[in-house]
């Protein structure tokens, strides 16, 4: 019995918020959210690169995201049309950002939870800023390491900041414009680098001051692990990539190409 206060707690915060949609209805519901422990979709053919279930809203696919398990069940027996393979699975809410990182790729601009009588639904930047301000584990405050780093070395890049970036749980992104699976570059040192955020507040911050159109779009965000943006550097590096910029502004730090592609159990081992 004292599992099901907080769902229906969630339950009835989300129905607020789909009936009355206010500012404040819709902050209480997506911190509510943000704070759970799992979320729950129903993955149609993940392994085989096949969407997770999705619903067309106003022509747009939105991403069906359900607070408990039973409620997504419930759906899944519900869709007849829906293959038998499919399968309700969950996720910790920490890794929500790579996973909506992932399906935005396909064109998914939002998440719809709990489709039925009283759906809530929300952008996925919104989304993964929600988990990062709600996250339960405390983050090191990554400009006072910028800080003391700038002491030892006016390149701000010893072991120290440099371990503390490489432990933190994700790295944000911006897409480009032009096209939406790259991200935004800046130049340094004459040379082009890929533009990196410690925190998604601060990423969509500098992209909002680029182009403030974006914020309407609601689909800007890239939230990698590391170890994920490892790779991707690597793919980023052979078309002319020679670094990353972090934070870009007064505690901005350069990383070279040769030190983002390092495999990360090595930089941890040297740190």
């Amino acid at each position: 019995m004292a599992h099901s206060t907080p769902r229906v707690a969630i339950e009835q915060l989300l129905e607020q918020a789909s009936q009355l949609p206010t500012d404040e209805n819709r902050r209480l519901a997506m911190s509510r959210l943000a704070s759970m422990q799992r979320l729950f979709v129903i993955d149609l053919g993940a392994r085989d690169r096949v969407l997770p279930m999705v619903l067309e809203e106003r022509d747009q696919p939105s991403v069906c995201v359900f607070t408990s398990g039973e409620a997504a069940m419930g759906m899944l027996k519900q869709s007849s049309e829906l293959p038998e393979s499919a399968r309700v699975i969950s996720m910790l809410t920490h890794e929500a950002p790579e996973f909506l990182t992932g399906i935005r790729s396909w064109g998914v601009q939002t998440a719809v939870f709990n489709p039925g009588p009283f759906p809530f639904e929300c952008r996925l930047d919104d989304l993964i800023i929600a988990t990062w301000t709600n996250r339960p584990e405390s983050l090191p405050d990554i400009d006072t390491v910028v800080a003391r780093a700038r002491e030892v070395s006016e390149q701000a890049n010893p072991e120290q900041l440099w371990s503390t970036v490489m432990n933190l749980p994700q790295w944000y992104f911006i897409s480009d414009p032009a096209t939406s699976t790259d991200p935004m570059v800046g130049i340094c040192r004459d040379q082009p680098c890929a533009l990196v955020f410690t925190d998604p507040v601060r990423a969509r911050r500098y992209a909002e001051m680029i182009d403030p159109t974006c914020h309407a779009e609601g689909s800007r965000l890239i939230a990698l692990s590391p170890s994920q943006a490892t790779w991707w550097f690597r793919t980023l590096a052979a078309r002319g990539i020679a670094g990353a910029i972090f934070n870009d502004g007064p505690f901005a730090f350069f990383t070279p190409i040769g030190q983002v592609t390092a495999p990360v159990d090595a930089v941890r081992s040297v740190a």
